[in-house]
């Protein structure tokens, strides 16, 4: 595994994003559907289907599952063989009635493959057997199944795309490169016009710890302004849902630190491909499993990643703010001029990333001013 330090500034960019006004998003927060009990039920659910490595019976019992639970999807299968991996991403697509070739696209994404070994185990003798995953790769899974639910009944006016990708975790320390191969395989197959539509790739994983803290994540989209957009809207609906530390919620409540945009973490995962084709990407994803736990540590890859580590509270927060935003329309892109918020930015690295993103160019924004600061960050980047 790999440290990379980063030197942190602050920007202030002249691109605009829209605001949500409080006033208005509180009605919406108020009639929310989504059920963080039953999102925890299918983390059990999947979990006992057994290890879901990439070509094993229980992937496909988890394939067929979600698609006969969720049957108003229109669902499709994408095998590959890449790396010596039969992979099976499987994609679902809601479309509404007027539907055309420039409706905008909002794609729900999450791993759904399970480890194949427990490298960090503290028993040796279990180090090489595969883990249980309930919140490194079920946790997305259950927060995606459930919206699923309650999708349908938004009659919302573009399209939703659900993609839960195949072979994420397989990879090793010694080669980046093999890490996110479900993930490469689909973005790599997008048509322009497919870049063109989607606004907005949404990505969950691991965010079940009942600790759960969310930072941004590095490295950031292709271009700047868009991985901006998208976090400013997560800033902005965090407030009203209580996620925001001091910041009061719709009920009066004073919000918990559980958005944190203090500082980043430098992750590679299923959004580091999305961003290469250019197409706008996030990763919610906390990096510290379990009390108290430091980044990549905790229950990550043992075999204690197990359903009962798993916070019903922890899933309703990422489901209640994807929900919230798919309501107010926050990840599609808007024309909406409103000030920006500090947004912190790494500008310079000290380490060189792995291969998988090396070929990632950030996208110059015209900028008020930049102010340096002198605080180093250590962060890892995932797996």
């Amino acid at each position: 595994m790999r440290t990379m330090a980063i030197l942190a500034t602050l920007l202030l960019s002249s691109v605009a994003f829209p605001i949500v006004s409080s006033e208005n998003v509180c009605s919406t927060v108020d009639i929310l559907e989504f059920d963080g009990n039953l999102a925890n039920e299918s983390v059990t659910t999947q979990v006992n289907f057994g290890p879901r490595v990439p070509g094993s019976n229980a992937s496909m019992e988890l394939r067929n599952w979600f698609m006969e639970t969720r049957p108003e999807f229109d669902w499709r299968l994408d095998p590959h063989v890449r790396e010596g991996y039969n992979l099976t991403n499987l994609e679902g697509k809601l479309t509404p009635s007027n539907s055309t070739n420039e409706t905008p696209v909002i794609v729900l994404a999450a791993h759904y493959d399970s480890r194949d070994r427990a490298e960090r185990d503290p028993d040796p003798n279990m180090t090489d057997q595969p883990i249980p995953g309930a919140n490194d790769g079920a946790s997305g899974v259950a927060v995606l199944w459930e919206l699923a639910r309650i999708l349908p009944s938004m009659n919302l006016e573009h399209e939703i795309w659900i993609l839960l990708t195949d072979a994420e975790d397989q990879g090793s320390i010694e080669d980046p490169s093999m890490w996110a191969l479900g993930a490469k395989a689909w973005a790599e197959n997008r048509t322009e016009q497919d870049i063109e539509r989607i606004d907005a790739f949404l990505l969950v994983d691991m965010i079940g710890d009942a600790d759960l803290k969310i930072y941004r994540t590095y490295p950031p989209s292709p271009s700047n302004e868009e991985g901006n957009r998208l976090w400013m809207a997560v800033e902005n609906l965090s407030g009203p849902l209580g996620l925001l530390d001091g910041v009061e919620d719709c009920n009066g409540s004073i919000g918990h630190d559980i958005v944190n945009f203090s500082a980043m973490d430098g992750v590679i995962d299923d959004h580091v491909p999305m961003n290469d084709v250019g197409i706008p990407a996030i990763d919610f994803i906390d990096i510290r499993y379990g009390e108290n736990a430091t980044a990549w540590e905790g229950y990550w890859h043992t075999h204690e990643d197990t359903p009962d580590k798993v916070s019903s509270e922890s899933l309703a927060h990422i489901g209640r703010l994807l929900e919230l935003g798919l309501k107010e329309g926050s990840w599609l892109r808007l024309d909406v001029v409103e000030p920006t918020t500090e947004i912190p930015e790494p500008t310079d690295e000290s380490t060189t990333f792995s291969p998988i993103v090396s070929g990632i160019v950030l996208t110059t924004v015209v900028l008020i001013f930049v102010v340096f600061i002198g605080l180093h960050q250590s962060v890892r980047l995932k797996r």
